[in-house]
C-alpha cells in the first residue's frame, strides 16, 4: 500500500508532466504542506519503486506505465 504523501506527490508529477514540466522542491513542499526532508524521502521512495523516472534531460517525470 502507498502512503497518502506518495500518492499525492505522484499525482503532482503526473499532472505537471502532462504540461512538460517538473515541479520544484519548493512547489512540492507548498502543495503538500510537508517538510523538505519528508518530500525528499518520498521522492526517493517513488524513484526506487519505479513510479518516477528520469527523462533525457535528467528531470523527474511520472512513469505512466506503472499507473493502474
Amino acid at each position: 500500500m502507498y502512503s497518502d504523501l506518495e500518492r499525492k506527490i505522484f499525482r503532482i508529477y503526473f499532472n505537471t508532466s502532462i504540461h512538460g514540466k517538473s515541479p520544484t522542491l519548493k512547489e512540492l513542499m507548498r502543495w503538500t504542506g510537508k517538510s523538505e526532508a519528508a518530500v525528499r524521502e518520498t521522492v526517493k521512495i517513488l524513484l526506487e519503486k519505479g513510479f518516477l523516472v528520469k527523462d533525457k534531460d535528467n528531470n523527474l517525470i511520472a512513469n505512466r506505465i506503472k499507473v493502474k
